[in-house]
């Protein structure tokens, strides 16, 4: 039996599906205490460090990939 790693379909993996590290102690963090989503267009991740204890914030903007209308929902 032989072991195949497709190297290309995991290069695409979004940035989004990385681990966070901490900026005060670089342990990784594994999920925000809280998210919200701010008017305007971004999500912000609220963090605290199981390691140092220290919070941080992480933000992604979120962008429109296309103009379509929105869908009904029945």
């Amino acid at each position: 039996m032989q072991l195949h790693i497709d190297t290309a379909r995991l290069s695409r993996i979004r940035a989004f599906a990385t681990p966070t590290h901490c900026p005060h102690c670089g342990d990784v963090m594994v999920a925000p205490y809280m998210s919200e989503f701010v008017e305007g267009g971004e999500i912000r991740h609220h963090w605290e460090c199981d390691a140092c204890g220290e919070a941080s914030t992480t933000s992604i903007p979120l962008t429109t990939h296309s103009a379509r209308p929105p869908r009904n929902r029945c």
